[in-house]
């Protein structure tokens, strides 16, 4: 495979990547707010579900941004560690992109107003988890897509 092969297809693996990360999050991210409002009685409909999911996806498009610089770093940092720590290899993109995401929330919570819960969706321990599984995800599919000789 040629250099420009595997920059394409690393290119191609890595927007999937961020896709499937940012369209989860957002599904996550609407299913938790929705759950939080329907905890204390608000009924919603399957319109309504939906049309929150459209809203939410066009409205957090700069966390996508956010996402995408993690994965930056966090896929170039899992590809030295997977060189360097070869059991845990078939982990390293999967975790790399569940950090990410963790720490794009944390570093977003913290320097706008710490605490505040500006990501809605993760208030709570299982709205963490959740976007933790969305760039967990996002790192599943790079490493399936990526090029297999990346040496």
């Amino acid at each position: 495979m040629t250099i420009l092969a595997k920059i394409g297809r690393t290119a191609i693996a890595f927007a999937c990547a961020l896709a499937v990360t940012y369209v989860l999050s957002t599904v996550f991210y609407t299913r938790q707010v929705l759950a939080g409002y329907a905890a204390i009685g608000a009924s919603f409909s399957l319109s309504d579900m939906w049309v929150t999911f459209l809203e939410n996806f066009s409205g957090l498009n700069l966390l996508a941004i956010v996402y995408g610089i993690g994965f930056l770093i966090a896929f170039s940092v899992a590809w030295v560690l997977r060189r360097v720590i070869t059991p845990l290899a078939p982990l390293g993109y999967p975790l790399a992109g569940a950090a990410a995401v963790l720490a794009a929330i944390y570093l977003i919570e913290n320097q706008l107003g710490g605490g505040a819960g500006v990501i809605g969706g993760a208030r709570t321990a299982v709205g963490q988890a959740l976007q933790g599984l969305a760039g967990g995800l996002g790192g599943l599919v790079f490493s399936v897509l990526r090029p297999v000789s990346d040496s």
